[in-house]
C-alpha cells in the first residue's frame, strides 16, 4: 500500500512519491501548502526491565446457578441482592430459621446471640378444673337432701305397715337413679407446668364415681373454637308431651332446663374450624369462654374466631 501523510493545513490526504518524501516538501494539490518531512522522534532510551511483583490469585466468588428463567435480556439469572438498608432479618445461628436482625434471642427455637446457648423459658404455673353443669359440692348437697327424704319415706312405710323387703327395694331402686342423675357429668383439666408443657385430660364420673381420666393429645388440633349449638331432638319433645297431662310442673322444668335453655361449647377445631374434640359443653357461656381463652393461652393454638 502507498505511505501517505496528512495535509497539515486542510487536512487532505496526500500521497507520497514512490521515490521518497521531497527534501523541499509535499505540496497540497487542494490547498498548495508545502508539507516539510517531519523530523524522527529521537529513540526514547531503554530503561532497564522492571519486574512487576507477582500478584497472588484471587478467589472468585461463587456463581450461583442460573434459574430456569432466566431468558431475559436484562436478566443474567443470578439471584438479586438486597441492598444493606433494607435486610430486616438474619438466619438463626442454631435453627437457622429467619428472625428479626436486631433480635438476641431466637423466638423459634430460644437460642442466645449473646450467651452462644439457648436462653431456659420459664412459663406461668396453669392448674384449672371446669367440670359441666353444678359443681361436685352443689351435686353431693342435693343427693343427700335426697337422702334425708328417702329415709323419711322409708321410715313412714314401715310405721304405715308396709312390706319391709318391697320397701327397701324401692328406696335402693330411687338412691341409684338419683345418684346416676346427679352424679353423672364430665369434668375438664388443664396443667402446665414452668417447662411449658401442657396437659389436657377430660373425666367423666358415673354416679358420683370417678372414671378413669382421658388425655387429649393437643398437638393434632389446629386451633381452639367456642360456638354455640341446640341439642333438642324429637326425643326431648316427646319427654315434655309426655309429662305434660301427668305432670304438669316437671313438663314445665324439662322444657326451661332442657328445651328452652341455649348451649355452648368449647373445642379443639381441625379442617378450618371444626370442633373435633370437645372440651366442654353445657349452658354456661361465660365458663365456655373461660375455658377456650386458657385453653388457647396455655397451648399457644389459635383462636379460630375472636371470643
Amino acid at each position: 500500500m502507498r505511505a501517505t501523510i496528512t495535509c497539515t493545513a486542510c487536512g487532505t490526504v496526500l500521497g507520497i512519491p514512490k521515490s521518497g518524501m521531497p527534501a523541499d516538501g509535499l505540496p497540497c494539490n487542494w490547498c498548495g501548502y508545502v508539507n516539510l518531512k517531519a523530523p524522527e522522534p529521537a529513540p526514547k532510551p531503554v530503561a532497564a526491565a522492571v519486574r512487576a511483583p507477582e500478584m497472588l490469585p484471587v478467589a472468585s466468588a461463587p456463581v450461583a446457578t442460573p434459574h430456569p428463567f432466566a431468558d431475559d435480556q436484562d436478566d443474567n439469572g443470578q439471584p438479586y441482592e438486597m441492598p444493606p438498608e433494607e435486610v430486616k432479618t438474619r438466619a438463626c445461628e442454631d435453627c437457622g430459621k429467619l428472625i428479626d436482625l436486631n433480635s438476641v434471642v431466637c423466638v423459634h427455637c430460644g437460642y442466645d446471640v449473646r450467651a452462644k446457648g439457648k436462653a431456659e423459658r420459664t412459663y406461668s404455673l396453669i392448674d384449672r378444673e371446669w367440670e359441666s353443669g353444678w359443681p361436685f359440692h352443689r351435686r353431693m348437697a342435693v343427693f343427700l337432701a335426697f337422702q334425708a327424704m328417702n329415709v323419711a319415706t322409708l321410715a313412714m312405710s314401715f310405721a304405715a305397715g308396709g312390706s319391709i323387703p318391697v320397701s327397701l327395694t324401692g328406696i335402693v331402686i330411687y338412691v341409684i337413679l338419683q345418684a346416676f342423675l346427679l352424679g353423672t357429668y364430665e369434668s375438664f383439666r388443664i396443667r402446665r407446668n414452668k417447662r411449658g408443657q401442657v396437659e389436657l385430660t377430660l373425666q367423666w364420673r358415673l354416679g358420683f364415681i370417678p372414671m378413669g381420666p382421658k388425655k387429649v393429645n393437643w398437638r393434632e388440633h389446629e386451633g381452639v373454637v367456642f360456638g354455640h349449638y341446640d341439642p333438642t331432638g324429637l326425643v326431648d319433645w316427646w319427654i315434655a308431651i309426655v309429662l305434660l297431662p301427668f305432670c304438669i310442673i316437671p313438663a314445665i322444668l324439662w322444657w326451661w332446663f332442657v328445651i328452652r335453655s341455649d348451649r355452648f361449647f368449647a373445642a379443639l377445631a381441625r379442617d378450618r374450624g371444626y370442633p373435633a374434640t370437645y372440651l366442654y359443653r353445657g349452658m354456661n357461656e361465660i365458663q365456655a369462654r373461660e375455658i377456650t381463652q386458657v385453653t388457647s393461652d396455655a397451648t399457644a393454638l389459635p383462636l379460630v374466631r375472636p371470643l
